[in-house]
């Protein structure tokens, strides 16, 4: 199980001289495809989950639109990847062990997604708690949250309350215990 452990923090480890020398969408679908996750293109119906059969053409052309990260090993370590995205507008992340409230945190406060990011679902991820939860306040054009089987989640009708206060838009569905 550490060497799982270890080989995930390994996915995760950030090249910036990557992200450099091939533009921030690229880079971030080699992290998130090396990881597990799928992606979505600007303009495109189908997901990419072929790490092998990422598309190639001029520097900047994909755009990554929506982010599948269900059962991937995506944790903290490469959230920088996700600094220079500026079309994400969907982002699922389910049965991903390795998101807690710290991801959540980096997630809202990536000035890019506040902007752009329209819809997210976190869906049994057991190290989400409410604190968590409680920072997404920070992403101002979100539209859609659904939440479900996030047992982490104690003071449900406050930090619910509070995330509505915030984003008085925001349309919430949950579907917790």
């Amino acid at each position: 199980r550490a060497f799982w452990g270890w080989l995930n923090a390994v996915f995760n480890k950030v090249d910036y001289e990557r992200i450099q020398a091939v533009g921030p969408d690229r880079a971030a679908s080699e992290w998130l495809l090396r990881c597990g996750a799928e992606v979505r293109y600007q303009g495109s119906p189908k997901w990419q989950q072929d790490y092998n059969g990422l598309p190639t053409g001029p520097l900047g052309k994909y755009k990554i639109e929506a982010i599948n990260a269900t059962n991937s090993c995506i944790m903290y370590r490469g959230f920088d990847y996700l600094d220079g995205l500026e079309h994400v507008t969907d982002i699922r992340l389910e049965k991903c062990m390795y998101i807690q409230d710290e991801c959540l945190q980096r997630l809202s406060e990536t000035n890019n997604l506040q902007k752009s990011l329209l819809q997210l679902k976190i869906i049994s991820c057991g190290n989400v708690t409410d604190k968590g939860i409680l920072a997404l306040h920070k992403l101002m054009n979100l539209e859609y949250l659904y939440l479900s089987d996030l047992p982490g989640i104690r003071e449900k009708k406050t930090t619910f309350h509070a995330l509505q206060q915030a984003l008085p838009n925001l349309e919430l569905e949950l579907d917790l215990e």
